[in-house]
């Protein structure tokens, strides 16, 4: 199996000002990119898990990125010892998504179980480290997912994540 990925992420944006005799325009567009080859170094990657998932009102799960508790989509066991790219995307309309405070092992990014970050409805959570460290996940593993109780409907996520096996 080899892995290749581009994530890419743009902006094209506009800020006008209309005046009496002219329009003023500020305009943003710009793309940046991250790519990654096969391997396990800098700008490398060789595991992908990814997947749409629900959660009940009020309901949370752990995911256990190294511990082979997850398979990915051609059914082999994730066991990353790198994350490389960590999406998420909270499809609710009316839910946010918690990400973080798992109260064993958490991922760095989110130390402790203090350490939460409130997805807004909608809203997407990116984040890369591409060199050759990437994300330790050997011991800190476990990302907790949580529903905030907003509202009665489940909440929908999509999580894409990249890594080093």
């Amino acid at each position: 199996m080899s892995l290749t990925a581009k994530i890419v992420l743009g902006f094209d944006a506009v800020c006008q000002a209309v005046q009496s005799l002219s329009n003023l325009a500020d305009r943003l567009s710009i793309n940046r990119a991250l790519e990654l080859t096969d391997g396990t170094g800098a700008n490398q990657a060789n595991v992908l898990f990814h997947d749409e998932r629900t959660l009940a009102d009020g309901a949370d799960e752990t995911l256990d990125l190294y511990g082979g508790s997850l398979l990915d989509a051609l059914k082999n066991v994730l066991t990353m010892e790198k994350l490389k790219v960590l999406f998420l995307r909270n499809t609710s309309v009316e839910a946010s998504l918690l990400i973080g405070g798992a109260a064993t092992m958490p991922l760095d990014l989110f130390a402790d179980a203090a350490d939460v970050f409130k997805q807004r409805p909608g809203g997407v959570f990116l984040t890369t480290a591409p060199d050759a460290n990437g994300i330790a996940l050997t011991t800190n593993k476990n990302l907790k997912l949580a529903h905030d109780g907003t509202g009665t409907s489940a909440l929908v996520y999509e999580i894409i994540a990249i890594g080093v096996d």
